[in-house]
């Protein structure tokens, strides 16, 4: 192998290379596995992506110019074959992003959006971050952490009839209350919330991160109002303070738990029922056997709150109209020409944010209204008031 042949091999080799550790991280923060574990076998990912190609230069440099041309040993022969495998699993990469850039899911769906910046930090009395390494990633350049968007986007429901439109619902996900990001940036982003005065609210959980934050509720989502109430469920961040509190402080405020369970109610003279998937970290599914079914004009609609995006096909077995999730913040950091790089799902980056058609059900994935990490590059954190519209009836007879 000459030298000319070998160096584009090696660069798209250590692509590859993270690539597979990337992978693998996304798919260990979709199950439900013990915290500590998901962790450590985390951290191991992070020493591998960076010493085996440290020990490959080792091999490379003892060995010189023999590692290029050969004859290869055992050990020569393994990191060759692992480049080459990386160079394919690139190559099968690309191709999947570029397939998933043009799939039928991301088109449809979303009708119009109208966005609005808003510099929290600018209306604070206080700082955004908390003292230590929190201010410290708030002062880094081009981070957009305390920017939201406020999103107005109008949403096409296939089964719905024209004349059933205009419900409004705001969708907040990804809190993650933890003291990282001061409690009256949350403040703000409710009081702006109830401006919109929509018919529900619907939180998509990670709403709280440590036990200290559950009493920051009452001061903060706590004061949530919708003409038809707030209704939220629970993520995997969420089982990071007591179950059974956390529910308990939520419900005492007002707040209607959708976990495992669904409802009805009439809004704008429109049956609607929504329901809670916590899966997989929360059991059991709801079970919506008994739920009224659909009839001619598309009603009830039927709106699932989720936490993640994993259960978009659940969803559609189960016939929703409308499914709303979080929990993959938009990637957080998304560089150019790539996107984003790591989503907690089985699915990747796929459904890290936007919005997402497949047969008769639409996702609404949050890129998170708070963060953990208070670092956000080319990614601003989000809230988003969705108007339902239905087919018209041309469009309905063009279908048929």
């Amino acid at each position: 192998m000459t030298l000319a042949l070998a160096t584009p091999l090696l660069i798209f080799g250590f692509c590859g290379h993270v690539v597979f550790w990337v992978i693998l991280v996304n798919r260990l923060h979709a199950v439900s596995w013990n915290r500590l574990l998901i962790d450590g076998l985390t951290n191991f990912c992070g020493i591998a992506l960076v010493t085996l190609p440290l020990i490959a230069a080792g091999i490379f440099w003892k060995r010189g110019t023999s590692a290029w041309i050969g004859p290869w040993d055992g050990i020569l022969s393994i990191v060759w074959g692992w480049i080459i495998l990386m160079n394919l699993l690139l190559a099968a990469a690309v191709f999947h992003k570029l397939w998933l850039a043009l799939h039928s899911e991301n088109r449809g769906g979303l009708l119009a959006n109208h966005t609005n910046v808003v510099d929290i930090r600018k209306h604070l009395e206080e700082p955004l971050t908390a003292p230590g390494f929190p201010r410290l990633l708030g002062c880094l350049p081009g981070n957009q952490i305390g920017m939201p968007r406020f999103h107005e986007k109008q949403i096409l429901i296939p089964r719905l009839q024209d004349e059933r439109a205009g419900i409004k619902i705001v969708h907040l996900s990804d809190l993650h209350m933890s003291g990282r990001i001061t409690k009256r940036y949350f403040s703000e982003v409710v009081e702006r919330v109830n401006q919109w005065q929509p018919d529900i609210i619907a939180l998509t959980g990670d709403l709280v991160e440590c036990p200290a934050c559950i009493d920051w509720i009452g001061d903060t989502i706590g004061r949530l109002r919708a003409t038809y109430g707030v209704f939220f469920v629970l993520g995997n961040h969420d089982r990071n303070v007591d179950e059974e509190k956390l529910r308990s402080a939520l419900t005492a405020t007002g707040l209607h738990d959708l976990g495992g369970r669904w409802d009805d109610c009439v809004i704008r003279q429109t049956p609607v029922v929504l329901a809670g998937n916590e899966l997989p970290w929360y059991h059991p599914a709801v079970d919506l056997a008994d739920c009224p079914r659909h009839d001619e004009d598309g009603v009830p609609v039927r709106i699932l709150l989720a936490h993640t995006p994993d259960q978009f096909r659940w969803a559609q077995q189960q016939h929703i109209d409308l499914m709303l999730a979080g929990h993959c913040h938009g990637g957080q950091v998304c560089f150019p020409l790539v996107g984003a790089v790591l989503a907690p799902s089985w699915h990747g980056t796929r459904y890290a944010a936007g919005v997402f058609q497949a047969d008769q059900t639409i996702l609404h994935v949050s890129r998170g209204a708070g963060e953990l990490t208070p670092f956000r590059w080319n990614c601003p954190s989000e809230v988003a008031l969705l108007t339902l519209r239905g087919k018209t009836t041309d469009e309905t007879t063009r279908d048929a």
